[in-house]
């Protein structure tokens, strides 16, 4: 089978964020890159031009993906906790599947996190970006028919939500040793772990209800 330009992007990609994953942007060398990914260096230069341009590629496909993954969370008609229940599936499904995520936006970050900015803003720019915007709509809509409290600032709740979630997947290889009588891979505490942030969380913003 002739392998399509499609394909070899995707592998090149593919070993481009392992290789920043291990040596970060620093570290990483476009010929480590294309040794590992079977090509010459001249064809590197070909698809991506320079180390900018590859870093930012494996950046905004991460990026992507990330989104389209969760992006169907919100279905209209259903209530918010049944919107929050698919979303924090859907990310944790997500985080499961991409081990090395949050690894690398951490790697990125420590190192000023500017090419992620700028990314991020492209992404943005080209109107690419839905699912924030998606999860603030729908606590207003949420709010709007009593079913939680008003919430002044929704980006709050929108950054603990996603940091309770990533936190436990960067912060794994630390925990393990802590707790060594717990399966912190079994598919029975992941759902423990999903069911924790949707109580704190959801129960935290809940309308009460008045005497």
């Amino acid at each position: 089978m002739v392998e399509t330009i499609s394909q070899k992007e995707e592998q090149i990609l593919q070993i481009a964020m392992q290789v920043f994953v291990e040596k970060g942007w620093h570290g990483a060398r476009m010929q480590e890159i294309a040794d590992r990914a079977g090509v010459n260096k001249a064809m590197l230069h070909y698809y991506f031009r320079n180390k900018e341009r590859l870093y930012a590629a494996v950046l905004e496909k991460l990026f992507l993906k990330f989104v389209n993954s969760i992006g169907d969370s919100f279905i209209p008609g259903q209530t918010f906790a049944e919107t929050l229940r698919i979303f924090l599936d859907r990310f944790h499904d997500h985080l499961l599947n991409n081990a090395h995520l949050p690894l690398f936006i951490a790697r990125e970050l420590s190192e000023g996190g500017s090419r992620a900015r700028q990314v991020m803003e492209k992404i943005i720019d080209e109107n690419r970006m839905h699912t924030p915007y998606a999860i603030i709509n729908e606590l207003k809509l949420a709010g709007e028919r009593g079913e939680i409290m008003h919430i002044e600032q929704p980006v709050q709740f929108l950054l603990t939500l996603i940091g309770s979630c990533v936190y436990f997947f960067l912060a794994k290889p630390i925990i393990e040793p802590m707790f060594p009588e717990i399966d912190f891979n079994s598919s029975e505490f992941i759902e423990q772990r999903k069911q924790m942030i949707f109580e704190q969380l959801y129960y935290g913003i809940k309308k009460r209800e008045t005497p």
